[in-house]
């Protein structure tokens, strides 16, 4: 493709309100940008330097991997809201899989035309000229077959969504629209702020090769007292159910019971487990969060309930047994702070205890088993400004979780940062620039007038460990 029509769709990515608290992911696909006509030898030391320039020692390969990750998931939600007519489409690959020439995939960054498909490895050559006619009608034949297989499959599988107005249109591969659904409702756009992409999901439930289409649904006509619906279509458009979240609670003193979905994930499947939904939801405005699990009907299985919203949802493997845990982030409403919690998708139930705060406890649950359950230390820029700070999503990869904490609401990227080992134990507690800039403005001048201090940053690796710790706090392995 043209070199110039490429960096106008670049440039229009990093001028997009989607990225426009993003720098981090900005800095990034402007490497990868830079780099495109070498991506092939750029290696992640390179990489490590151009976005963490004075953190060289400390960054490794994984830390790239969570940023490409970030930046993956980010250009979708933007091809999904402003992006969705722009005539270039700007992809990572996924580097843990074979290009489609069947080659180890080198490729840090594509781009190609909307709606390109990319070209298949050739045919061998036949080595004498009646092979070469029979290798050719072979050939003619295993693309033909190819071809019919691949447009029957990639035709009617939904691959992505977007917003028209009120209504949803579902798109193949190919973006070729299958089906679309009108909603006179409309759709809340601050509930779909980021596009539909955060908001949907295709997965086969079943295990018998149909994509469903997964959607939660939270109408713009008075949207404060209605429920977020999670819907469930089959790849053919058909409504196959709804289910609302949440529950009337004594807690709520009689206010409705209206619930938000502000995460969805789907479990992979195990030999004694079909794949299974796990969603939370959170009261508006009060603090109880429902963590439930649906099979594939949409039927309830198990819920955990949470003093304070959880608004992160992350599946991994974490110990190795097969099977994913599910971790949670967000905000403890007891303890006023950050928090994460690991939860054994066997082990689903009850509510998180609330010994701080007693009058914050959901009764009538049982107790609950977390597997983990963390809070993290408030910055004095932090407890000054704000009620709490709160996790952002985690990231795992290759034995390691990296997650954030906002320490403050503007901008919204003054940030913590964490690493842990598959151990948890703390790796890494450090303080991003947005942070450092925000804690030295405010503190220039005035009595409480002071630099972020290294016994400041200390103070970061002292997170609180309520369940599944030997200690009060977690293990820190920071020098």
């Amino acid at each position: 493709m043209d070199s110039t029509a490429i960096g106008d769709q670049i440039d229009r990515i990093l001028r997009s309100q989607s990225f426009a608290n993003k720098s981090q992911l900005r800095k990034l696909l402007e490497v990868l940008f830079t780099n495109m006509d070498s991506q092939t030898t750029l290696k992640p030391d390179r990489v490590i330097k151009e976005l963490w320039p004075n953190e060289t020692k400390t960054k490794g390969s994984a830390d790239v991997a969570t940023e490409m990750n970030r930046l993956r998931h980010a250009l979708e939600s933007y091809y999904n809201g402003e992006g969705k007519s722009d005539p270039i489409i700007v992809s990572l690959p996924n580097r843990s899989l074979p290009a489609p020439d069947g080659m180890p995939e080198k490729r840090w960054i594509v781009a190609n035309p909307r709606g390109d498909i990319e070209h298949r490895p050739p045919v061998p050559p036949a080595k004498s000229r009646g092979g070469l006619k029979i290798a050719a009608m072979i050939a003619a034949l295993g693309v033909l077959a190819y071809i019919s297989i691949r447009m029957l499959a990639a035709d009617g599988r939904p691959q992505s969504g977007r917003l028209d107005g009120a209504t949803l249109r579902i798109m193949n591969a190919e973006g070729k629209e299958l089906w679309s659904k009108g909603f006179p409702d409309g759709f809340w756009p601050e509930f779909y702020d980021q596009g539909v992409a955060p908001r949907i999901r295709f997965v086969d439930l079943d295990g018998e090769g149909h994509t469903s289409v997964l959607l939660l649904y939270h109408p713009a006509v008075s949207p404060r007292s209605r429920s977020t619906t999670l819907i469930c279509y089959s790849d053919r458009g058909k409504e196959k159910w709804r289910w609302t979240p949440g529950r009337e609670l004594p807690e709520l003193e009689g206010t409705p019971a209206t619930f938000r979905t502000v995460a969805l994930a789907v479990l992979e499947a195990t030999p004694k487990k079909a794949r299974r939904i796990v969603v939370s939801s959170i009261h508006d405005p009060w603090w109880p969060n429902q963590i439930a699990i649906l099979d594939s009907n949409g039927k309830t299985i198990a819920e955990y309930w949470h003093s304070g919203h959880l608004d992160h949802l992350t599946l991994a493997d974490l110990d190795g047994d097969g099977r994913e845990e599910i971790v949670a982030t967000g905000i403890s409403n007891g303890y006023h702070q950050a928090t994460l919690v690991v939860l054994d998708p066997y082990r689903v139930f009850g509510a998180s205890t609330e010994a701080a705060r007693p009058e914050l406890q959901i009764h009538g649950m049982g107790v609950a088993e977390e597997r983990l359950r963390l809070l993290f230390p408030r910055s004095d820029l932090n407890k000054t400004l704000s009620v709490y700070n709160a996790g952002q999503e985690a990231a795992i990869e290759h034995g390691r979780m990296r997650l954030s904490v906002a320490e403050c609401l503007q901008p919204p990227s003054c940030l913590m940062w964490y690493e842990f080992d598959k151990h948890f134990d703390l790796l890494t507690a450090y303080a991003d620039e947005q942070f450092r800039t925000a804690h030295a403005q405010f503190y220039a001048h005035g009595e409480d007038a002071h630099q972020f201090s290294p016994e400041e940053q200390a103070e970061f690796q002292k997170i609180r460990c309520l369940v599944g710790c030997k200690s009060e706090f977690v293990l820190s392995q920071v020098h």
